[in-house]
């Protein structure tokens, strides 16, 4: 069974996205998520699946994206998951699945907890191989 997400925006205008479709965002009417807005650029970010998983990546914008209010680094893709808060550009929206829209009974207590971003800096730190084989479980004396 796909996964099934909807990207709403608070105006109640809502795409459908299925697990593997890449869905496009920006102001250009070529994008699959057509946002009428001068913050957005015509190509602004595009949204793609991996491991059933969905991630955005901001295509170097000039107002940017944000992911549960923390800025995304362009050319970089952060996972994505239901209840999490999007912006592109000054435009917000709310990640739902399926079974939320379908019932109408979306609470934010329900939901899990939202996606943490973590900037390219960060990430590259937190996550050098070194530093996780110097953990003393992992040394070799």
């Amino acid at each position: 069974m796909k996964t099934v997400y909807y990207i709403v925006q608070k105006s109640g205008k809502q795409i459908r996205v299925e697990e593997g479709q890449p869905v496009t965002i920006g102001r250009a009417f070529d994008n699959t998520l057509f946002i009428e807005d001068p913050s957005v650029s015509r190509h602004h970010a595009v949204i793609r699946w991996k491991n059933g998983m969905m991630y955005i990546c901001d295509l170097g914008s000039t107002n940017g994206s944000s992911l549960n209010g923390e800025r995304l680094t362009p050319d970089y893709y952060y996972e994505m998951n239901y209840s999490d808060e999007m912006r592109i550009g000054s435009v917000p929206f709310l990640i739902l699945d399926e079974a939320s829209v379908i019932s109408k009974n979306f609470s934010a207590e329900s939901a899990p907890q939202k996606t943490v971003v973590l900037t390219a800096d960060h990430a590259k730190k937190s996550f050098n191989t070194d530093e996780f084989n110097s953990t003393p479980e992992n040394r070799k004396e």
